[in-house]
């Protein structure tokens, strides 16, 4: 009988203690937050510091389409360092192989996709870079591209391709389900 006694009041003990756990980690991560907020408040160093880090993070995503064409064949360092780190995609054996971002491009917001190590593995040179456009109306973006890179050297039904500075942009729609340009070396 003592014997279901001790293990009732032990099941009990640890049934208390588990249901406590999570308000007790909570407590200290709300302080955390709260001491933090105070410091920046009291300390007009720290406020500024933030902000200064903010507007960066900010201004890395405010790049131009010309801008990011120009990173293409360039070291991975050179695009964190006017992008960030994006989302990294690295394969099993840490080969860096694609960032994705959301980036301000041609007045919406798009999916870019860049791609590493496709042709020269190890390099970290970007090879490609995929920008993922909202509109399925061809005519705008070309127009856009056109201004940018000067007139398309072919063109087909659903797609134009450009050529400048060493750099090929595709852009197209084959399947009317929105636009994207596709930015490589040239070949």
């Amino acid at each position: 009988m003592k014997l279901r006694y001790y293990l009732m009041i032990t099941f009990c003990l640890l049934a208390l203690t588990g249901c406590q756990s999570p308000s007790q980690e909570a407590a200290p991560a709300a302080s955390e937050a709260s001491e933090t907020t105070a410091a920046q408040q009291t300390d007009p160093e720290a406020a500024t510091s933030t902000v200064q880090a903010e507007s960066e993070t900010l201004s890395q995503t405010n790049v131009d389409l010309k801008a990011l064409t120009d990173l293409v064949g360039k070291a991975d360092s050179e695009v964190t360092a006017l992008l960030g780190q994006g989302e990294e995609m690295q394969n099993g054996d840490g080969l860096l192989l694609e960032r994705s971002y959301t980036l301000s491009l041609l007045g919406e917001n798009a999916d870019v996709s860049l791609s590493f190590n496709l042709y020269q593995e190890g390099s970290d040179l970007l090879e490609q870079a995929v920008i993922n456009l909202g509109q399925s109306d061809l005519s705008e973006y070309a127009q856009t591209l056109t201004q940018l890179f000067g007139e398309p050297t072919e063109s087909y039904e659903k797609s134009y391709i450009f050529v400048s500075d060493g750099k090929t942009l595709i852009l197209a729609d084959p399947y009317g389900d929105g636009a994207y340009i596709e930015i490589s070396l040239e070949e």
